[in-house]
């Protein structure tokens, strides 16, 4: 009974609700208390102490409440024995108040009893554990209620003697018209889900004026509440039915009171959708009053719901509630627990009016699904004396509505002044109807209210959920630090929300452009088969896609086998001599070796295309996977095999680039794939190194009847490469075949330079330029890599006609040392007309299209038919070095 009883069920968590009832009851309250029982009245000593915990059974207790207040109370149980030593305590069931009561009388009469500031202590004859024995208790209380301004609150609360004790019996009764029709009876039972305690109303018979406790199965009942403002009970000079005035009306100054240390408020809020709400409030205070010039107003600190709320709301909200957004007062600088009020308005001459706004967030919170909960805080001055709240008039205005059928609403009187949470188990809960508009409701309180309480309004509203806006919250913490930047003002939640916020920016910024961006790729794919099947209808890009990672996969493996022969006919002579010469400087320069093992292409991707002269170009993006590593040359192939097994995958991106005749048609299955001349279709047989067709004469890899593999550009360098160098280009020349044969040039310059006795530019050179070379291998290059070639002069009006293009390449000096970039220009001139039918490809025999040989013969070495000491073809002038 009364405030003894102290659940062991409580969180222990130390962010708690502020909008819920959570009694802060000690662990004792679990166990069986001994001989280290504490008391709530009492000093104590190091002695044992009477308990005020022990398990009964058979609990019954029956109060009778009368009209002047008084109340007649007997209890009666059967305790448990070796509960206590020493004795018991039970205190009696007012709520925040300490009471005399009179004609005690305990039973069996044995038993020693005592009683002061209403808590009643027995104790045992002699010192020992208490046998089990029933116990009776029978008292007066003169004043079972509370003196709350100048009218009477009961405010009871009955509960078990321990948390394992049974159920108790409660039988309510009293004289007729003593309670008023307000009266409420709740159960209060622990809810696991919110962590927290709630009440709900019983049913009460006014005609019988009795209330039983019905015994429940299976709900477990914390305690049974009585609130009521009773009839009758006189305090001062009004009886409470007069000063309970629910008529709302505005303050005016024939209700202002003549004592100077009153003051009233005229409170407007605004409850937003968006869960913050904005107070409009107006003060007005005798201008007599000694703490005129410096009124203060407690913001308080209260919690964030943490219990109950949704994932969403708890993550992005603080630990405790925001206020921002201050009109008419001023804040300071170390803390924002209290603003002061700015200079007043004269309305009369005795009255000075304040007015001022701000905001609030976090007052609204959600309870599962049960609905919403909402505080709205009564505006009050700071506490002090000579400041006492006469009156209040409260004006809510709710932009979503309120359905009064649905909202049950409570005054909730509070004395913690720095709690964290609004509502405790000394808290005074007193149910109010307001006066339902159509854009809200307001609420009149004509009564004076003691100093040392807050007043909040409580809303609970079913069906009804929220859900934060993080913007919101990041503005409304902003706005508070900037209004008191010195106390720090969540500011550990401002950098953590504005780090999180950043991070979901940048997030969403991320995943919108890579939608765009996907967006955009997926429509250019769209543009480009448009545009190619406009000149080849049956163009396949999944046939052509298979084509692509077939002759990559060729590629790589002749690449791997150390001779580009195999592949000769699908690469243009760039890339052929690109290969092949770098094969053969590893091996003769660097004396290496690279192997590579389970190649595949993990996707192809049409990134662009260009249309130049004759010749259509797609560049593809192909990302590959690969063991790939560089050994010694004289490795062992088993070394080498042992070795790429253990090698982890490697994945890298290249940009390679295909070109056919803008007027070749799609001949499905009919190309060197299948073994078949793309050009009439009859069979390709190779009975000797040859890039031509023994029946049409067509040049395999000349791009003039199918894709031919033109160049290969690393992605570091392709936003350069694929800008034109050059635009303007007589009519008939491609720029495409034009940087081929440069390509193909320099590499042969670098395996000339590199290599010994070499002769590879001896047919590929104007003779002053050969000669101008001077000894071949005089300048050994190591690992070169040329990144791009692109066209960056043409001159047809000189003769013979001359290009120059510029050449983005890599090369170190030694071995072991870095690669140093460098860009050169080389020059290469036409003496005669270039063969139109070579296209992509480089002279080879004129009888069976054999390669010519790389040294000083005069005869093909396949079928001994002459063969040209100077190629027709572009060739090389002379190179500069632009810049390493």
């Amino acid at each position: 009974m009364g405030n003894s009883y102290r659940s062991s069920s409580s969180s222990s968590s130390s962010r708690s609700s502020s909008s819920s009832y959570k009694p802060s009851y000690s662990s004792s309250s679990s166990s069986k208390p001994k001989d280290s029982s504490s008391s709530n009245s009492y000093s104590t000593s190091s002695g044992p102490t009477p308990s005020s915990y022990f398990d009964t059974t058979i609990h019954k207790i029956y109060v009778h409440f009368h009209n002047d207040g008084t109340v007649d109370v007997q209890e009666s149980f059967r305790i448990q024995k070796d509960q206590s030593k020493i004795g018991i305590k039970r205190p009696t069931f007012l709520i925040a108040k300490e009471t005399e009561i009179s004609n005690l009388i305990v039973l069996p009469e044995t038993l020693q009893s005592s009683h002061h500031a209403g808590l009643v202590t027995l104790f045992w004859p002699t010192q020992d554990q208490n046998p089990e024995m029933e116990i009776q208790i029978r008292y007066q209380i003169k004043e079972a209620y509370l003196s709350l301004g100048t009218f009477a609150l009961v405010n009871w609360r009955f509960s078990k003697t321990s948390q394992s004790s049974e159920p108790f019996q409660l039988v309510l009764t009293w004289d007729p018209d003593s309670f008023s029709k307000q009266l409420r009876i709740q159960k209060e039972m622990f809810n696991s889900s919110l962590l927290e305690y709630e009440r709900k109303d019983l049913p009460i018979s006014f005609e019988t004026s009795r209330f039983e406790l019905q015994k429940e199965e299976n709900v477990e009942t914390n305690a049974i509440v009585v609130i009521d403002m009773p009839n009758g009970i006189q305090i001062g000079s009004k009886t409470d039915s007069d000063l309970r005035n629910q008529n709302p009306k505005a303050l005016t100054e024939q209700n202002f009171s003549s004592h100077n240390s009153h003051y009233q408020i005229d409170e407007t809020v605004t409850i937003q959708e968006n869960g913050s709400h904005f107070y409009q409030s107006k003060i007005f205070v005798h201008k007599e009053n000694p703490n005129h010039d410096s009124l203060q107003y407690q913001l308080g600190l209260n919690r964030f719901r943490e219990y109950g709320e949704t994932f969403w709301n708890y993550f992005w909200a603080p630990a405790f509630q925001i206020s921002y957004g201050f009109e008419g007062l001023t804040t300071h600088f170390w803390h924002l627990f209290s603003v002061s009020l700015s200079d007043g308005e004269s309305v009369s001459k005795d009255q000075t009016m304040y007015s001022f706004a701000y905001h609030t967030l976090g007052e609204t919170s959600n309870r599962n699904k049960e609905g919403l909960e909402r505080w709205i805080r009564i505006t009050q001055l700071e506490k002090r004396e000579n400041l006492e709240l006469q009156s209040f008039s409260l004006r809510a205005l709710c932009e979503s509505g309120i359905d009064p059928k649905l909202t049950k609403m409570e005054l909730v009187f509070t004395a913690c002044e720095y709690c964290s949470e609004i509502a405790n188990e000394s808290s005074l809960v007193i149910p109010v109807e307001p006066k339902w508009e159509s854009d809200g409701f307001s609420l009149v309180w004509n009564d004076p209210i003691p100093s040392e309480y807050s007043i909040y309004l409580r809303l609970r509203e079913e069906n009804k959920q929220i859900t934060y806006n993080p913007i919101l919250i990041y503005y409304a913490v902003l706005n508070a630090f900037f209004h008191s930047p010195g106390s720090g003002n969540h500011l550990g939640h401002l950098i953590t929300m504005g780090i999180t916020s950043l991070v979901f920016l940048i997030t969403g910024f991320v995943f919108v452009n890579r939608k765009k961006h996907q967006r955009s790729k997926k429509e250019s794919y769209q543009t480009i088969l448009s545009e190619i099947r406009k000149y080849d209808p049956n163009f396949d890009f999944s046939l052509f896609r298979n084509k692509v990672i077939s002759i990559t996969e060729k590629t790589v493996s002749a690449w791997d086998k150390g001779t580009m022969e195999p592949v000769r006919n699908f690469l243009s002579a760039a890339v052929f001599q690109r290969f092949s010469i770098q094969l053969h400087l590893m091996k003769l320069v660097d004396g290496e070796v690279n192997r590579m093992k389970d190649f595949s292409v993990v996707s192809v991707q049409i990134i662009d295309k260009t249309m130049e002269s004759d010749y259509l170009t797609l560049h593809l993006k192909l990302k590959c996977k690969t063991k790939d590593k560089t050994f010694p040359k004289q490795t062992s192939e088993l070394e080498i095999q042992n070795s790429l097994e253990k090698t982890s995958f490697s994945t890298y991106e290249e940009i390679h680039s295909y070109t056919r005749k803008l007027s070749t048609q799609t001949k499905p299955k009919i190309d060197l794939i299948h073994d078949l001349c793309p050009s009439c279709g009859a069979s390709a047989k190779f009975s000797h190194t040859t890039n031509r067709c023994e029946y049409c004469d067509g040049i395999y890899n000349s791009g003039e009847a199918d894709w031919v593999l033109t160049e290969i550009t690393q992605t570091v360098e392709w936003d350069s490469a694929k800008q034109s160098k050059l635009k303007n280009l007589p009519e008939g020349v491609a720029k495409q075949l034009l940087e081929d044969r440069a390509a193909t040039v320099f590499w042969k310059y670098i395996h000339f330079l590199s290599t010994p006795n070499s002769q590879i530019l001896h047919r590929e050179a104007t003779r002053d330029s050969y000669q101008n070379l001077g000894v071949s291998g005089k300048e050994p290059m190591f690992t070169p890599v040329v990144g791009s070639c692109h066209l960056v002069g043409y001159e047809s009006q000189s003769t013979p006609h001359q290009m120059t293009c510029e050449i983005r390449w890599s090369v170190a000096r030694k071995k072991g040392l870095l690669p140093e970039h460098r860009r050169s220009h080389i020059s290469l001139v036409l003496p005669k007309e270039r063969p139109k039918t070579l296209g992509f490809s480089e002279m080879s025999c004129e009888n069976c299209g054999a390669p010519l040989p790389e040294v000083d013969a005069s005869e093909c070495s396949h079928c001994q038919k002459p063969i040209p000491e100077t190629v027709t073809d572009w060739l090389f002038h002379s190179i500069q070095m632009v810049s390493l």
